[in-house]
């Protein structure tokens, strides 16, 4: 019996719920980041929230769904008060009677009166589980339940995939385990194997991905996997299995295989018409963009599709969604392509053989007269920003994208105020030009909460300029940098502003003061060329990713790392990692021979991408200082991103291309 690394741990979830130990299941899942069933990304955002106590988010979480018809917000709202009454009541060692009848007046309205009373009552006993009623009940079995009964009415207007138990019993899992261990086979060493982990002043192997070292890549076993002892032990190896469920015993030869190289499901035996059309009936389980982040193994990564260009492709951006990114090419383009086809094949594994690839939906041509060294993407989707050694900035008001793509066979292309392709009714293209900079303009950033304010710096006047977007002018200058600024980040409420370039020294900006709070000394390091940190914007999003968490997301109170970190990439290849609290350096890597020219933390916060002159693209696992290293372009990498919520990577390189990085 062959099990992927998740199904054990849900098997054991399973058996917790079935014996309603619910304070250990919940243990698990949030320390394995596995969950015993996902019910959809609206519903499982729903769930963190109540298990996790912040009731008064999970109002607001609701409140936009008031004005539906279908959905009974008013009992949702009472299941959640009523849970936030007994806590308050149990907890607190004098718990204050006018706080307690304030929040059962606010219940009343919610409720009958039976469950009125009920509540009521409960304020007269020294414990609440002298009540008949709730004689089992405590804080973490109240919260499991407080959210079943919620999710019987989202079920009304959100798909919801059942929850299915494992066929698998825990006893069968420990003597499957058991088996194992007393007849182990012989694994095969990989140089993806985890007992290489390296401090950080070491250098990390090498994955080169030139012809001859892809066949080898391909052959190699995954993190942990065990060799057969058959004949088919080289073909074998390359795939992960899947537990096959509730398959009868005339049946075992069906075998269900996940290929390691394009995760296509194949079938050993054809299948029955009826087995087909009963599978294809079946809701598939679509795993949340969160949790695919957390069990990203570098060790399948993969390129997936590249963008080509006539020219070196010096900046990318990704949209605040995911399924858009922008280049910056040196042959004065921006690219605006379409990641629609990717993100389905990774999240509901809809590839299904065919090829994944990347649209170019929009290519606007002439927008600078010279090179263009850096973009960003507003974090409403309604701007790109672009800057270059034409020394002028150029504001973008997006078009309809979507619209675009779907009306239009071919790529848009347009160029000095005219579409030279397109088909149906072409939109009308906004640009504006903001000048200002006596330099080439290295770094654009948008503020994270607000269009209107946009970030740069570059050669030349070595000042943090702060743009009115709406006016087009220059609202003030920021001068503490002695050097050229190259880089720019900014916290994910907005509030700090990190800028690092040619002086050796990381400024913290507060932006509401527009002041630098103070600085970071590097001046032992050589000059840096990228700065990001693991607090920024895009380590947020895949936890408030969703339809209805997207209309909650602004108003989120997401909790930051617990340590606060910033990634420096230096001009001789070393990448820095430096504690904000502190003040001081935290750890350091050499593992790039050549200028680190990109550093970017993941949505997690767990892994650091880097790109480097070498050619090659570092990551590094942030929690146990692990590195690897791959090999990807045939020229310098100058960019690497990651996607805002998903484990998808997107470089692009002096050889000419963006590429796009999968598992």
């Amino acid at each position: 019996m062959s099990l992927i690394k998740e199904e054990p741990i849900k098997i054991i979830l399973g058996f917790l719920k079935s014996h309603e130990y619910y304070k250990a299941l919940i243990s698990l899942e949030q320390e394995s980041s596995i969950k015993l069933h996902s019910y959809g990304k609206e519903i499982d955002f729903l769930y963190d929230l109540i298990i996790e106590g912040r009731f008064e988010d999970a109002e607001k979480f609701i409140s936009p769904l008031r004005s539906r018809s279908e959905f009974n917000h008013t009992r949702v709202l009472f299941e959640i008060r009523k849970e936030k009454f007994l806590e308050a009541l149990e907890n607190s060692e004098t718990p204050n009677l006018q706080d307690l009848v304030a929040e059962l007046k606010e219940i009343e309205s919610l409720s009958n009166k039976e469950e009125f009373n009920t509540l009521c009552y409960c304020l007269s006993l020294n414990k609440i589980t002298d009540h008949p009623e709730y004689s089992d009940w405590d804080m973490w079995r109240g919260r499991f339940k407080c959210f079943e009964q919620c999710m019987s009415f989202f079920g009304l207007i959100f798909p919801i995939t059942p929850y299915v138990r494992s066929s698998i019993t825990l006893e069968e899992l420990l003597n499957n385990a058991e088996n194992k261990a007393q007849s182990p086979g012989p694994k095969e060493s990989s140089r993806y194997s985890p007992s290489q982990q390296l401090k950080p002043s070491e250098s990390s192997f090498v994955i080169n991905e030139s012809e001859n070292e892809k066949d080898t890549m391909k052959k190699t076993v995954s993190w942990n996997m065990e060799k057969n002892e058959d004949s088919e032990v080289c073909e074998e190896s390359k795939k992960v299995f899947i537990e096959e469920i509730d398959v009868h015993e005339s049946e075992e030869n069906e075998m269900i295989r996940m290929s390691y190289e394009n995760r296509e499901i194949e079938y050993m035996e054809e299948k029955s018409p009826q087995e087909v059309q009963s599978e294809e009936s079946s809701e598939k389980y679509v795993p949340t963009n969160f949790e695919l982040m957390s069990q990203f193994d570098p060790s399948y990564l993969r390129e997936i599709s590249q963008v080509k260009d006539q020219q070196p492709i010096r900046a990318a951006c990704f949209n605040n969604d995911g399924d858009y990114f922008v280049l910056g090419t040196n042959s004065k383009s921006l690219k605006v392509c379409s990641l629609h086809n990717i993100v389905d094949g990774l999240v509901y594994n809809e590839q299904q053989g065919r090829d994944q690839y990347i649209d170019i939906v929009f290519e606007m041509h002439n927008v600078h007269i010279g090179s263009v060294y850096c973009v960003d993407w507003s974090y409403s989707g309604n701007f790109i920003a672009s800057g270059s050694n034409d020394k002028t900035i150029k504001l973008l008001k997006c078009p309809d994208f979507l619209t675009l793509q779907e009306n239009n066979s071919e790529t848009v292309i347009y160029s000095n105020g005219k579409f030279l392709t397109g088909e149906g009714d072409l939109p009308t293209i906004i640009d504006k030009t903001l000048t200002g900079h006596d330099g080439t303009i290295r770094a654009v950033l948008f503020h994270p909460n607000d269009d209107s304010i946009l970030y740069s710096g570059g050669l030349g006047d070595a000042c943090l300029k702060i743009w009115n977007t709406e006016t087009g002018t220059c609202i003030q200058n920021l001068h503490e940098h002695k050097g050229a600024i190259y880089s720019i980040a900014a916290s994910g409420d907005g509030q700090l502003v990190s800028t690092v370039g040619t002086d050796r020294k990381i400024r913290i900006w507060d932006s509401k003061s527009n002041k630098c709070s103070f600085s970071m000394n590097a001046e032992s390091f050589s000059d840096m060329n990228s700065v990001s940190l693991n607090f920024s914007i895009n380590n947020f999003k895949s936890l408030t990713h969703g339809k209805v968490a997207a209309l909650y997301s602004t108003k989120i109170n997401t909790e930051t790392p617990s340590q606060k970190l910033i990634s420096v990439g230096h001009n001789d290849g070393v990448v820095s990692l430096w504690d904000l609290t502190a003040g001081k350096l935290y750890s350091k890597y050499t593992f790039h021979t050549l200028e680190c020219r990109s550093v970017e933390f993941s949505s997690n916060s767990s892994w650091l991408a880097t790109g480097s002159f070498d050619s090659t693209l570092g990551l590094v696992e942030v929690n146990k200082g692990q590195v690897f290293k791959f090999e990807p372009h045939m020229d310098k990498i100058v960019s690497v991103r990651w996607h805002p919520s998903l484990p998808i990577l997107l470089s692009t390189s002096a050889d000419k291309t963006a590429r796009i990085f999968s598992i």
